[in-house]
């Protein structure tokens, strides 16, 4: 049994889609922080192989301004990781920024700057579009193969070379895995914010709906007894109808916040009431314990609905509802359905029921009019 502190359907759908990017928004940068550290390499080389000062000095410089832009870059544009990318042009700024420190680098590191291509294919695979991606794939390998001969070192470069293609293919996975979680969230969020639609559209119906339906019978009785020269007895009807009106304000209150939850013995008691206001006699057998508790609130509503049925439509001298643990039914001896289409309210009580894995029919009552029976078992019982 769901307790009225727990979240809306609507609630839920907005948690997945609204936390996500906060995260990416403000972590994002750490993410592909932590591959920075692989630019470890080409500066263990700057600093261990020959290469004059001044090398040493602009290589260094060149690999701690690869860092800042690529971690700049991360930043700003990792929110749309698994969107498909971005189009903006400082994104594509700062990726044409990496390539040119990249291509820069190649005439005074040489090879080393091969360390740093799996960066430009994380940029383009996570940040950028597929087809930006697919043409930078498409550099890289050419220019892990055409390197290494051009500096005729190819055979000392097969691990690298190697690395940089699995990574590509490792990239290439892990974005359309994002993706699919990403597309699957946003599917789920959709689904639950139809659910919420619809749980509105049922409460109002069911709960505005009889408390709007209570209020006009109220109304309609004070008139006859004004005209009737009865103003006492008309005056008590205006002060329930205020109450009425009270409880519809609560009713739009409930819906509003989701914690649609109806108790099934006061719902009985006001059934009654009503009822009784309009000399409709108003028979209940069995107990409201026979009922599980995890079902009394959808039990009440679809009372609610078919009693007000009856009230509105069916003309009837007396409606007699049975509780038991397996079924409810509501019989009335009124106008009957005359082979009428079914409308919003029995539609209302089928899917009500079918919340809590019950079955809702509508037909001809032993009373001469029409009856409502829920069916369920107690197997289904949900704690």
């Amino acid at each position: 049994m769901q307790s009225e502190n727990h979240p809306t359907a609507l609630e839920q759908a907005r948690c997945p889609i609204d936390e996500e990017p906060a995260f990416w928004d403000k972590w994002g940068w750490l993410v592909s922080g932590v591959w920075i550290i692989f630019l470890i390499f080409p500066v263990l080389d700057l600093l261990l192989d020959d290469y004059s000062l001044s090398t040493r000095i602009i290589g260094l410089g060149l690999v701690a301004l690869f860092a800042a832009v690529y971690l700049r870059a991360y930043a700003q544009y990792s929110r749309v990781v698994g969107e498909g990318g971005t189009t903006e042009a400082r994104a594509l700024i700062y990726f044409g920024i990496l390539w040119a420190i990249t291509l820069a680098g190649i005439p005074v590191i040489g090879l080393t700057a091969m360390g740093v291509f799996p960066f430009l294919t994380s940029y383009s695979a996570f940040l950028l579009t597929r087809r930006v991606t697919i043409a930078t794939y498409a550099v890289v390998t050419v220019l892990c193969f055409a390197l290494p001969i051009i500096f005729n070192n190819f055979m000392d470069l097969i691990f690298l070379i190697g690395l940089n293609l699995v990574l590509m293919v490792v990239y290439a996975v892990t974005v359309a895995a994002i993706t699919r979680s990403s597309a699957a969230e946003k599917i789920r969020a959709d689904y639950l914010l139809v659910a919420e639609q619809e749980r509105v559209a049922r409460d109002v119906h069911d709960g505005i709906g009889h408390s709007l339906t209570a209020l006009n019978l109220k109304a309609q009785l004070a008139l006859r007894l004004m005209d009737a020269g009865k103003y006492d007895q008309a005056r008590g009807e205006l002060e329930q109808l205020s109450d009425l009106a009270v409880n519809a304000l609560d009713s739009v209150r409930t819906t509003v916040h989701g914690l649609s939850r109806q108790d099934l013995g006061t719902e009985l008691s006001e059934l009654h009431k009503s009822c009784e206001d309009n000399h409709i006699r108003f028979t209940v057998i069995g107990q409201v314990e026979d009922i599980p508790q995890a079902w009394r609130s959808h039990i009440a509503w679809i009372l609610r609905e078919a009693v007000t049925n009856v009230l509105r439509h069916a003309h009837a001298g007396s409606v007699v509802i049975r509780l038991d643990p397996h079924s409810v039914s509501v019989d009335d001896d009124g106008d009957g359905l005359q082979n009428k289409a079914s409308g919003h309210g029995i539609r209302g009580m089928a899917e009500r029921a079918r919340l809590f894995g019950a079955s809702a029919t509508v037909g001809a009552s032993e009373l001469g009019g029409t009856r409502v029976h829920v069916a369920f078992s107690t197997r289904n019982e949900k704690s």
